[in-house]
């Protein structure tokens, strides 16, 4: 399947002619970037390709601050389209200085919020440079970028060049081929992506769940049943958290909110968990 990855850069494209011009069978569009940043085109762009039946990705550029909170504004900003969409993490200079358990952090935090795991996109040079064992061992997918060259590409290629090994991953899901490429309709360059498998392949990478329901503000009971230890430590306590309804962000706040209430009386209590699990139901009622 034929794919080109597109950010502000291309803020003049106009999707519906290219896919009319070309063999086209998707697009990803850059979503996000750091912790704020947020591409002004990436709801016009993906509402019509929604519209319009066309598989899409949406992507992250990893900035390489804080992973969590970078992993947190990028499902925040396309939470609604979660299941319908492949999610990506690109991962690139700046964020490869930081090292694969940066980015394992980041993936395995969009993974806790959403369910679904982002392909990785990074450069084939990149996964025999870094260590991605425990990050291929957990399955998350590669989106390779390697350039035979830096000349001019007219319309897709059926076989681009490729060269060399991506171990620890088995091989690649998609591979970005060139950012020299143009299609009628479009006077700018693209790149051009080429997928390793059909629609319904693409499908599978989305994820098979819907866009989350709205999450509970917590109650006294599951601040409690936290704290006495009832959905186990992270990650999989933000997971039980989720399925039972609940914000996992807003519980945690909560809880933070009543130990710096407990740190007060920590003194006459001794640090009496009972008591701090009573603090709750009092102060929440």
């Amino acid at each position: 399947m034929n794919f080109i990855d597109i950010a502000s850069w291309q803020g003049g494209i106009d999707l519906a002619k290219v896919f009319e011009e070309n063999p086209l069978d998707g697009v990803i569009v850059k979503a996000t970037e750091a912790t704020a940043y947020v591409n002004p085109y990436y709801k016009q762009w993906t509402d019509w390709l929604l519209e319009n039946g066309k598989p899409f990705g949406v992507y992250h550029f990893c900035a390489g601050g804080d992973a969590i909170a970078e992993a947190t504004h990028f499902y925040n900003t396309v939470r609604d389209n979660i299941g319908k969409c492949v999610p990506c993490a690109d991962y690139e200079n700046p964020a490869t200085n930081k090292g694969t358990a940066w980015l394992k952090k980041f993936l395995d935090r969009f993974y806790e919020l959403s369910g679904v795991k982002c392909l990785i996109y990074c450069s084939q040079s990149i996964t025999q440079s870094q260590n991605f064992d425990a990050i291929a061992r957990e399955g998350y997918r590669l989106w390779m970028a390697q350039y035979a060259d830096y000349q001019n590409v007219y319309g897709f290629k059926e076989n681009p060049w490729h060269h060399g090994s991506v171990s620890p991953f088995l091989g690649y899901a998609m591979h970005q081929y060139t950012s020299c490429g143009y299609l009628d309709g479009y006077s700018g360059r693209l790149d051009f992506d080429l997928f390793y498998g059909n629609e319904q392949d693409w499908k599978d990478l989305c994820g098979d769940q819907e866009a989350p329901t709205v999450l509970k503000d917590p109650d006294p009971a599951v601040v409690a049943d936290v704290l006495d230890g009832k959905y186990g430590i992270n990650p999989g306590r933000i997971t039980k958290l989720r399925e039972a309804g609940y914000d996992p962000d807003k519980v945690q706040a909560k809880i933070n909110e009543l130990y710096s209430v407990a740190d007060k009386v920590r003194p006459i209590v001794k640090s009496n968990l009972d008591y701090i699990n009573s603090l709750v139901k009092i102060i929440e009622n």
